[in-house]
């Protein structure tokens, strides 16, 4: 596949989305009432009645009952590991997205905004609403004119637990087909499984699978105590952090950025800690080595606090889940008994213009910029820069120092008054 110019219509608006919650049934009634609106406007009622109530039913029970896509890993061909050295400039810049996939204006602008950087990859992080069906997959990132936007030597997205509410199906057979390395022909190879590495002799950055074990298998039994998906790295993916991408190797002390979609931590009622995959992750590097980690999952933008929690590794924590999904503020109460709250540094609370009634945040998306040791991280909304962080590895040692550039004129606040430069200390 070729990247195009984004020239189709959004099919949806961020009132398709308002008090969006984790429930894989709900999420299947919203994408077959959706179906029932945009093919057949006339009778909607009597439509979803007729054509979709069934249909409902069985996409329901077959993405709770049925399998799961099988889950996939590289070849002795391509280990999913990847060179990102600069060739023509002596910069790479990576863009990056997280919880886009609406299909909506805001996720358009987004999309745009991102291109706007020339990028030499993009991201993303995960989430297609509302369930990550074949038409969601297509609509958002395959069609002609579809707005999702390649990098011009490569694409990557990873698996959220949306798009596990179809099995994930669609997210392997339809989506990573379409992404990877752009090859010699101007076509995109193809990515092979649902985690992958870029990496210079500087910087290695992971984009980890937590969104495939993110949704239950029984429901209602999964909603009590304990009995939850714990977005677990699957054995595979194990087994490539070791045998291939050699993660435990105490000698290579290049800096670690972690990708994923859910979060390690929290500040924030109704949202969990997914603290497995940072303890699977500190038995290869242990516990005290700091990495970065950006995540999705959470639908706003917020900074944390270098972290460690009980078994896991020590993390700087950045939620860029403000991709696509209307930002609803009045979802931002705190969480006291988290581990994250009192890690929480920012989280960007400004009110868009005219959403007064209903108060919406701003939505936004990242961008690296890798240059020998050192990595830029740049938080953008749709007008512009925010603010950035600069960030150097130190390749003989395997400690990574922070520095943050807030604008005078920044409308951002920290929480507690706490000062900014809590984020990278």
């Amino acid at each position: 596949m070729e990247q195009q110019d984004i020239n189709k219509q959004p099919n949806r608006t961020q009132d398709d989305y308002f008090d969006m919650t984790h429930s894989p049934l709900l999420n299947h009634l919203r994408t077959e009432t959706k179906k029932s609106k945009y093919e057949t406007p006339a009778n909607k009622i009597g439509d979803f009645l007729a054509k979709r109530l069934w249909t409902w039913f069985y996409y329901y029970f077959s993405s709770r009952l049925g399998p799961d896509y099988p889950y996939q890993t590289y070849t002795s061909t391509d280990k999913g590991i990847y060179n990102i050295k600069p060739t023509d400039t002596d910069t790479v810049i990576i863009a990056i997205a997280a919880d886009w996939g609406t299909d909506t204006t805001q996720s358009f602008d987004v999309a745009r905004k991102m291109e706007g950087h020339n990028p030499d990859y993009t991201i993303h992080l995960g989430d297609t609403y509302y369930v990550g069906a074949p038409h969601e997959i297509e609509q958002n990132f395959t069609k002609p004119g579809s707005p999702w936007i390649r990098g011009s030597k490569g694409s990557f997205a990873l698996l959220g637990n949306h798009e596990m509410y179809a099995r994930g199906i669609a997210f392997f057979k339809k989506l990573l087909p379409t992404l990877g390395l752009k090859d010699e022909t101007g076509n995109y190879a193809g990515q092979k499984a649902g985690f992958f590495c870029l990496e210079n002799e500087h910087w290695r950055i992971l984009g980890l699978d937590t969104g495939y074990y993110s949704i239950g298998k029984i429901p209602i039994i999964e909603l009590l105590p304990g009995c939850g998906p714990d977005s677990h790295f699957d054995k595979k993916l194990i087994q490539w952090l070791y045998e291939d991408l050699k993660l435990d190797d105490v000698n290579d002390k290049r800096g670690l950025l972690i990708l994923t979609h859910q979060q390690y931590i929290t500040a924030f009622k109704d949202e969990g800690e997914y603290l497995v995959p940072a303890t699977q992750l500190a038995k290869l590097i242990g516990k005290t080595r700091p990495v970065l980690w950006i995540w999705g999952h959470e639908h706003k933008f917020s900074v944390y606090e270098k972290a460690q929690v009980n078994d896991g590794i020590t993390a700087y924590g950045r939620c860029i889940g403000h991709g696509g999904m209307p930002i609803e503020l009045n979802t931002f109460a705190r969480n006291s008994n988290s581990h994250g709250n009192s890690k929480l540094v920012m989280v960007d609370t400004r009110v868009q213009p005219g959403s007064d009634t209903y108060p919406l945040g701003y939505n936004g998306y990242t961008v690296l910029t890798l240059k020998n040791e050192q990595l830029e991280i740049g938080y953008f909304d749709v007008n512009g820069k925010l603010f950035s962080e600069l960030w150097t590895a130190d390749i003989a040692t395997g400690d990574i120092k922070g520095s943050i550039d807030i604008p005078d004129t920044t409308a951002l606040k920290t929480v507690d008054n706490k000062p900014w430069t809590d984020a990278v200390k």
